[in-house]
């Protein structure tokens, strides 16, 4: 069966202006979160008030200017191509590596631990994972938010789940960006129950969704993981973000691969 996510692209743009010297290129920011973004431009005859490549930071539903555009020899034409990409998060605002995580379930749902970090890593080998949390539990759990924050992603169209990398981005998902701008994903969840939207603000415990089975998936479970924002030379990319779990007393919850864990 053919799939369909719920949710299109993040919408962000790059809008050009006419101003008395050239060209005024700006970033418009049309969603719920914090964005990093990357700028490149080239061009024939063409100088900007500002060197680039560049990265910036826009607040959601607001505009920055980027650059101003104008010929270096102004008798002459001039011309100019761009090009940009965007991720969610603040790669200028350093993550709270203090910040105490409650398990993403009500209390009494028992979850058993797969991949956690410092263990054998099958899937979460990648910079933007290798401190995520695999917790087993049956489809339909009811997954809360491990933090408050505010919803910058849904995507519950996905109906297919398999050990099959083909599907390593066709997870349901609800992805929340936190208020030091790190940004929680909840993966694997099941279609079309997914009970939050973009914009909205949860609270520590609040329902987002059901778990599920999709996407890149060896079996019934809730992927966990908090990501930042890191600017690289030419891109800007996620970096996965060590993530402690406490219980309601204040204690330390300790992950281990194959061991059962209860919520509180």
């Amino acid at each position: 069966m053919a799939q369909t996510p719920d949710a299109g692209e993040y919408p962000l743009r790059v809008e050009q202006s006419k101003i008395p010297s050239g060209v005024r290129l700006s970033v418009v920011n049309d969603g719920p979160a914090t964005m990093t973004v990357f700028f490149r431009l080239d061009g024939d005859n063409a100088q900007t008030d500002r060197d680039t490549p560049l990265t910036v930071v826009v607040a959601p539903h607001s505009s920055r200017d980027l650059v101003q555009v104008s010929p270096r020899r102004r008798l002459d034409r001039f011309r100019f191509d761009y090009s940009h990409s965007s991720i969610a998060g603040d790669a200028f605002a350093p993550p709270d590596k203090n910040h105490h995580y409650r398990l993403p379930f009500q209390k009494g749902v028992k979850a058993r631990i797969g991949q956690e970090p410092g263990g054998v890593l099958i899937t979460h080998n990648g910079p933007h994972n290798r401190h995520a949390v695999d917790f087993g539990v049956p489809e339909g759990t009811l997954v809360t938010a491990a933090r408050a924050g505010t919803v910058i992603e849904v995507k519950d169209g996905f109906t297919e789940g398999r050990f099959d990398p083909a599907l390593d981005d066709r997870a349901n998902r609800v992805v929340v960006i936190h208020a030091d701008r790190s940004v929680g994903h909840y993966l694997h969840l099941a279609p079309r129950r997914v009970l939050v939207r973009p914009g909205q603000q949860v609270r520590v415990g609040e329902a987002l969704a059901y778990s599920g089975n999709t996407g890149y998936s060896s079996g019934p479970h809730l992927h966990f993981d908090v990501r930042r924002a890191v600017a690289e030379p030419g891109t800007v990319m996620h970096q996965s973000v060590p993530v402690d779990f406490y219980d309601a007393a204040g204690k330390k919850i300790v992950l281990k691969a194959g061991e059962w864990i209860e919520a509180d």
